[in-house]
């Protein structure tokens, strides 16, 4: 895995590494320096800038800079930082200094921190800069610069010069706030509507403008920048690295002539932790194998590109180099994409080069990146079915706005996704997440979805987006249909009922015999169960051995949902199937049957003879099937429209 992902960043360039890197969010301070390393602390020397996640439009020239020095400054991760066991300060160069709001005085830390006996972030600065000593190279400038920095700190001259600055904010804010409340005045009294319209984009630019001097709150950063170019802080920063993005320096070993240290790898370094059955069980071994430095800091730079979300996820990582890769990643500079936007673009005309990739998907998590799944896809498989693609027939007559519903060709994977197996598992919030914690709550009254969703959401994520066919089979796909239903039972739907029919009738064959040019026709046996109980109503001569299990299962059914009609009040209560449903032996739901005829007796006609053949058939029927294996037999009796050829009393 390591070696793809490193190949892989490696073919990145340096300006799409950057793309969607913004500064943290707070007060950005750019000090100069002069020829002899001092600092200059004038008020009008001191370049500044505000960001916020509020703030539209593109980034000044201050803040441009600012984000890159910044990503070349800070901590691998607050465990280890220079500011350790307080955490406070996330920068470890020599040249820039971090911390929040919250840890100067009026803050929430600060005040913490004399409740709880602690030293406060002033305190700490000389153990900082001790650390960040050692990461200075030979460059006199930035050695003399780096001891000016170091006093400003000990010395308190931050304070001032951030005092200074705040001011400076604060006289802008109040200059910005008056112009906001003389524009809102204006609008109120201005009756010409163009007029007001230009008067509300003013106000909505000026308020954008208070955006960047608002005063700043505990969860802003305060970052102070020595102005120095980037390869400076590359190079500093870099000394860090190499320490700190191995898991431990207990296996580093020594540099060799060109700076090339080997060491245990820190990136993503418990992925699979959650999977026992994927670690090894009996290596007597302490380490797998050490990454360099150089490969240790392109890792660093993937899983801080992976946040941004300039890659599609999941991210396909083509294993070998030629134009279609250069295409694809050419394709990431356009915008953010997905992998679907991703083969939708490219599959019709490269369809042969969907092949031989590892697929990575991951999610960004508070504690970090974390890999859900990484595999490798042979060939990608889009398209479904012949050229028309699956159709999906409306066999239980649903409507839809007053019309028959009509449903659309299935032609390519994404839409099987979403229109089938999506559906079969999705929570109340009609939503899927295959990797994220199981949630019982968003599955509110949908018990038997939420087993479908536990049992197959990673097999229908494999069966879509890495082509593995094997992982959803025919009676996978009854389970999830047939489960659903059975939660629609309980809610009373039985659009969700009818839909869930139409769906298993028509791609029943599909997921049953995927390789099998010519399978039987599962919708034409629903027709020929519907003749037959319409052959028995009116009274046709039938061959017995023709008739299975199945028919008599369908039969039954129709003899229910005649019931239920008869029972049911103006809204169908189909919680009323339940104790059909429950029987296992035909002779229990003969009997439930035949007493709920008897119940029902005064609401069923004399005349209504078909019925009577239906039902007398239904009782005489002998088999040691388990009514469970007929179940999908059953529920289809019980929502054919068949029903209504059973319910008519004139032949």
């Amino acid at each position: 895995m390591l070696t793809e992902l490193i190949n892989f960043t490696g073919t990145l360039s340096e300006d799409f590494k950057s793309l969607g890197l913004n500064p943290k969010e707070g007060l950005h301070i750019l000090l100069q320096v002069k020829d002899d390393g001092s600092i200059t602390t004038k008020s009008e020397t001191i370049r500044h800038a505000f960001y916020s996640k509020k703030l539209k439009g593109e980034q000044d020239a201050i803040l441009e800079k600012c984000k890159k020095l910044q990503e070349n400054a800070w901590c691998v991760n607050t465990n280890k930082c220079f500011d350790l066991p307080m955490k406070a300060i996330h920068t470890c160069s020599p040249i820039c200094m971090a911390f929040k709001r919250e840890h100067l005085k009026g803050g929430a830390k600060f005040d913490a921190n004399i409740a709880k006996g602690k030293p406060q972030l002033q305190e700490r600065f000389e153990s900082y800069f001790e650390k960040a000593e050692d990461l200075l190279t030979e460059n006199e400038l930035l050695i003399k610069a780096f001891e000016s920095f170091k006093a400003i700190f000990e010395k308190e001259s931050w304070k001032v010069i951030l005092e200074d600055t705040q001011k400076q904010r604060a006289g802008q804010h109040e200059v910005l706030f008056q112009k906001k409340e003389k524009i809102e005045d204006k609008i109120k009294d201005t009756l010409d509507k163009s007029e007001k319209e230009l008067l509300k984009e003013s106000l909505q630019e000026v308020q954008s403008q208070l955006l960047t001097v608002q005063p700043l709150a505990d969860s802003d950063y305060i970052l102070f920048y020595l102005d120095f170019p980037l390869a400076v802080y590359k190079e500093t920063h870099g000394k860090y690295l190499d320490d700190k993005l191995f898991n431990t320096d207990k296996y580093n070993t020594k540099p060799d002539a060109e700076g090339i240290i080997y060491g245990t790898n820190d990136f993503q370094n418990g992925y699979n932790a959650n999977m026992p059955f994927l670690l090894h069980q009996t290596a007597t071994f302490d380490i797998t194998g050490r990454i360099s430095n150089l490969d240790a800091r392109t890792l660093y730079e993937f899983g801080n590109i992976l946040p941004r979300k300039t890659l599609p996820n999941p991210l396909p990582i083509f294993v070998y180099e030629n134009e279609f890769k250069k295409r694809v990643i050419a394709l990431y500079k356009v915008g953010r994409l997905g992998f679907r936007d991703l083969v939708d673009s490219l599959y019709q005309s490269h369809k042969e080069d969907f092949k031989n990739y590892y697929l990575l998907n991951w999610s960004n998590t508070q504690n970090g990146i974390v890999f859900n799944d990484f595999d490798f896809v042979a060939r990608f498989e889009y398209s479904l079915g012949d050229v028309g693609g699956l159709k999906i027939e409306n066999y239980f007559n649903l409507y839809e706005s007053g019309k028959e519903k009509h449903y659309k060709s299935v032609k390519n994977i994404f839409q099987l996704e979403d229109r089938v197996l999506k559906y079969l598992i999705q929570n109340k919030y009609h939503r899927v997440d295959y990797f994220s914690d199981f949630k019982k709550e968003d599955y509110e009254n949908r018990d038997f979805t939420f087993l479908s969703f536990c049992k197959y959401r990673k097999a229908i994520y494999d069966y879509v987006y890495k082509s593995n066919r094997n992982t959803i089979h025919g009676e996978h796909f009854d389970e999830m249909v047939f489960n659903g239903i059975k939660d629609d039972f309980k809610n009373n739907s039985e659009y969700g009922i009818k839909e869930k029919l139409n769906l298993w009738y028509s791609l029943h064959d599909y997921f049953h015999e995927p390789n099998n040019l010519k399978p039987k026709n599962m919708a034409s046996k629903l027709k020929e169960y519907r003749d037959f109980v319409v052959n028995v109503a009116t009274g046709k001569e039938y061959n017995l051995d023709d008739v299975t299990d199945k028919h008599f299962a369908f039969a039954a059914g129709q003899v229910i949902g005649y019931l239920l009609d008869k029972s049911a009040s103006e809204n169908k209560n189909y919680q009323l199937l339940e104790p059909y449903l429950q029987k296992s032996k035909c002779d229990e739901l003969q009997k439930a049957i035949a007493n709920d005829v008897i119940r029902y007796k005064h609401a069923i006609e004399n005349n209504e003879l078909r019925f009577k053949n239906v039902f007398a058939f239904v009782e005489t029927w002998e088999t040691n099937k388990n009514i469970k294996d007929l179940l999908p037999e059953l529920i289809s009796g019980v929502f054919s429209k068949s029903i209504k050829y059973i319910s008519t009393k004139n032949d």
